[in-house]
């Protein structure tokens, strides 16, 4: 069976993702209003009541601000990490009203099933702590999501080094975040091992991959620090020559592209 993916909106000021199997449809993350998830998933041929679980990375606004609203709408199961169930629960009532019972945590260090698909958290280098992001296995196809990371190292490129989809962090370019009009500190924090990569670093991260994916994608542009054509700019100078990908946009979602 097949496995279908999309993006339904990606960069610094919001992310959601889609992800289907035959017996699944799920979210990862939910940081933007409903009506722009409905109207994506429309186009997917899903009601948003068909939404089953909601895997969530970490607790930052850009990635849960649109769950509480969502859950007066669906039923999924949601699936956070074991240290912020409280800090989420309290977020969706004051979102949703009341409150919200089917959560269910995760660690760090052990994967989940859901339905018939397999979930494998992996920490990384984020100022929300703790944060992770996924592998998702289903039907013998390898998907990742790979963004919000400062840093990297051996483990995440192990984890993910065999996708046959992956959405890998391009966050910032160097010489246009110097030059916006962020204040310094948030510019550090950015820059920081506990920001986010920017475009050179997810260049040196996919060049070490075990294998180049069949689709890359490039995530969690910011609109502030970015342009697509900076990101692609960076992926067309390397060594080993161009890097096939794809950029991900922040107000439209991507076509749904299916691993069959």
């Amino acid at each position: 069976m097949s496995v279908r993916f999309m993006s339904i909106a990606s960069g610094s000021k919001g992310n959601c993702y889609y992800v289907e199997s035959e017996h699944s449809r799920m979210l990862v993350d939910c940081g933007i209003g409903i009506r722009r998830v409905q109207a994506a998933l429309a186009e997917a041929g899903v009601q948003l009541a068909e939404i089953d679980a909601i895997v969530v990375s970490h607790t930052h606004s850009d990635h849960i601000s649109g769950l509480g609203v969502l859950l007066k709408h669906a039923s999924p199961v949601v699936y956070c990490h074991e240290q912020v169930r409280n800090e989420l629960a309290r977020s969706i009532r004051l979102k949703r009203g009341c409150d919200y019972d089917n959560i269910q945590t995760y660690d760090s260090e052990h994967g989940f099933p859901h339905r018939d698909i397999d979930i494998l958290p992996c920490a990384v280098s984020h100022d929300a702590d703790p944060t992770c992001m996924f592998k998702l296995f289903c039907n013998g196809h390898r998907m990742g999501i790979l963004t919000d990371l400062g840093t990297y190292g051996s483990q995440q490129v192990a984890v993910f080094g065999d996708c046959e989809l992956l959405v890998l962090e391009s966050n910032h370019c160097p010489e246009i975040l110097r030059g916006n009009m962020y204040p310094e500190y948030l510019k550090s924090r950015i820059r920081s091992n506990h920001g986010h990569l920017s475009n050179q670093q997810a260049v040196e991260l996919s060049t070490g991959l075990a294998s180049m994916p069949q689709h890359l994608l490039l995530g969690h542009l910011s609109e502030n620090s970015n342009t697509p054509r900076a990101a692609s700019e960076a992926f067309s100078r390397v060594e080993v020559g161009n890097i096939p990908h794809t950029i991900l946009a922040q107000h439209e979602h991507s076509r749904v592209l299916e691993l069959s």
